[in-house]
């Protein structure tokens, strides 16, 4: 996934004759001169003032592009981040592969009835800028990158199984991530979905990524995601040829359009695309739409695997990852009780249910 990109908005402003103005830059926190610049774009939740002398700099925050003079800010990687998105990074693969727990149970809602939906089969790794360039360069990729976000590559097998692998990009935000993640599921669902012989234009593949992403934001009333998603250019307007589609024509036409569609790509118009099948044939507006499948879970506590390296390690209990010693709250039947991993050996977990006067440990395979 290429990253969003946010296009800066700069403007010089002299003060005199103006009604209400900022008084102080954004950037050093100093007084603003007669003149200064306006910055905006996608990335920022409102047009920010920066002095002439903050404006000259060249460290540009590689989240929002406001010029950066904090050195401590500077990643290992060589991105800058200003102070706003230096403190809404997420840096921890703990936390980042819960948001991706997250993100995937909201999918499977949004994708439910669609098809195979990719699950145990999928690795997740958080990882820096350098090391997303060198997977990015070690296959043929249509990415840039300069900004890109994330990353999936899947392999295939003889037996028609196939395993996916995420990279995602640290120090984004926890909104932005979970975009991010929303969209690389969609690759690997891509992937297990689309028949051999349908052929799509890379662009409307990452458009329908897209769509998926802006949908998950939707859900969750992310405003300022959804902005950053229509206002991003990677998709050559694919992404705003699916907004539309789906609104005139509801997401599963959309999915069927992706698997039996006659273009390679969305046909951009201001009326919404007319969608195209193989069969010629308009497929019937289901109404109301499929009851949402709710994932089953084990009605007792099952460890369901363990991964992860000697370094870090994490079990995977019914539907909830935990790593040692964190706690989460594991679904059991149509409740839930919260749970503490204690100890992780070669083939058993231990845990500590809240509540439980003793540890309890649990072995794979055994229920």
């Amino acid at each position: 996934m290429r990253g969003f990109l946010t296009f800066i908005l700069t403007m010089l402003i002299t003060v005199t004759g103006l009604g209400q103005t900022p008084e102080r830059c954004v950037v050093c926190k100093g007084t603003l001169g007669e003149k200064f610049f306006w910055f905006s774009g996608p990335a920022l939740p409102v047009r920010q003032a920066v002095c002439v002398t903050c404006s000259d700099l060249e460290a540009r925050c590689a989240i929002c592009r406001l010029p950066v003079r904090n050195r401590e800010q500077k990643l290992n990687d060589g991105r800058w981040l200003c102070q706003r998105d230096f403190e809404a990074g997420i840096f921890s693969e703990n936390e980042a592969l819960r948001i991706y727990e997250e993100t995937r149970r909201d999918l499977q809602e949004i994708l439910a009835g669609s098809g195979v939906l990719p699950g145990k089969n999928i690795t997740v790794s958080l990882v820096d800028a350098t090391k997303l360039r060198k997977e990015n360069q070690s296959m043929p990729s249509d990415h840039d990158e300069r900004s890109i976000l994330g990353l999936t590559r899947t392999r295939f097998y003889s037996s028609k199984q196939f395993q996916h692998s995420i990279s995602l990009l640290t120090g984004l935000s926890r909104s932005r991530l979970a975009a991010v993640c929303a969209h690389e599921y969609t690759h690997a669902w891509l992937h297990e979905n689309i028949p051999t012989e349908r052929k799509l234009d890379h662009d409307a593949v990452e458009g329908f990524c897209e769509l998926v992403a802006y949908k998950l934001m939707s859900k969750r009333k992310e405003e300022a995601e959804k902005k950053i998603i229509l206002a991003n250019a990677y998709t050559r307007g694919q992404v705003n040829a699916f907004v539309q589609a789906e609104a005139a024509n509801h997401f599963h036409r959309v999915v069927k359009w992706i698997k039996t569609g006659v273009d390679e790509a969305l046909p951009q118009s201001n009326q919404g695309p007319v969608l195209a099948f193989e069969n010629h044939e308009p497929a019937p507006i289901v109404w109301p739409p499929p009851a949402v499948v709710v994932t089953t879970v084990p009605d007792t506590l099952t460890l369901k695997g363990i991964s992860g390296g000697q370094a870090r390690r994490f079990i995977l209990i019914n539907d909830c990852t935990l790593a040692k010693n964190e706690e989460g709250r594991v679904r059991i039947g149509s409740s839930n009780i919260v749970v503490r991993c204690v100890d992780i050996r070669d083939r058993s977990a231990v845990i500590q249910i809240k509540g439980a006067t003793r540890a309890t440990e649990l072995f794979l395979g055994a229920n």
